[in-house]
């Protein structure tokens, strides 16, 4: 137990942000939002668990692709990906999220703070597919309005094909 948590603790510092992980119900509804189509790819920044991916893959037949940092992290989601026998549709990489090529996303989701946000904009923006879909759980981009938002305001869905989304 106390191996656990000082790896809790100490790993963030090392590797990324601190984790909290996203309730099933909620990545259902993110991932009901962007209208997925089986065979459809999807990428979740900085993944976890592989909570989102594993959704993903067996509720929607989505393929899924999870970066994450923190290479305990990786290896947990790489074993429940391998318990579940999803190899075939889930991919995770112990990689920097800023230096991904997402030109064949369709979907991405998104639970990161409004900095890193801020930050990966511009990068989706410039090589996401025109039909592409980002959600982003709990916060929202600055200057950029989505397409629509959820009650309590923790869900954020944005297309990037639709134009110049960004506020006047």
């Amino acid at each position: 137990a106390l191996l656990v948590f000082t790896v809790s603790v100490i790993g963030p510092v090392l590797f990324g942000a601190p984790w909290y992980p996203t309730r099933s119900d909620d990545i259902r509804q993110a991932l009901a939002w962007c209208d997925p189509q089986p065979g459809e790819n999807l990428v979740d920044l900085g993944s976890g668990d592989g909570r989102v991916l594993i959704l993903a893959a067996e509720e929607f037949g989505l393929r899924a692709t999870g970066l994450e940092i923190d290479p305990l992290k990786v290896a947990l989601t790489r074993w429940r990906v391998q318990r579940k026998n999803l190899e075939n549709q889930i991919t995770v990489l112990r990689q920097n999220l800023f230096r991904y090529d997402f030109k064949e996303a369709d979907i991405v989701f998104i639970y990161l703070s409004h900095q890193a946000l801020d930050r990966l904009w511009p990068i989706l923006s410039a090589q996401l597919k025109p039909t592409a879909r980002v959600v982003s759980y709990r916060f929202c981009l600055s200057g950029v309005k989505p397409e629509r938002v959820n009650e309590d305001k923790t869900l954020f869905l944005y297309r990037v094909g639709l134009g110049s989304n960004v506020s006047q």
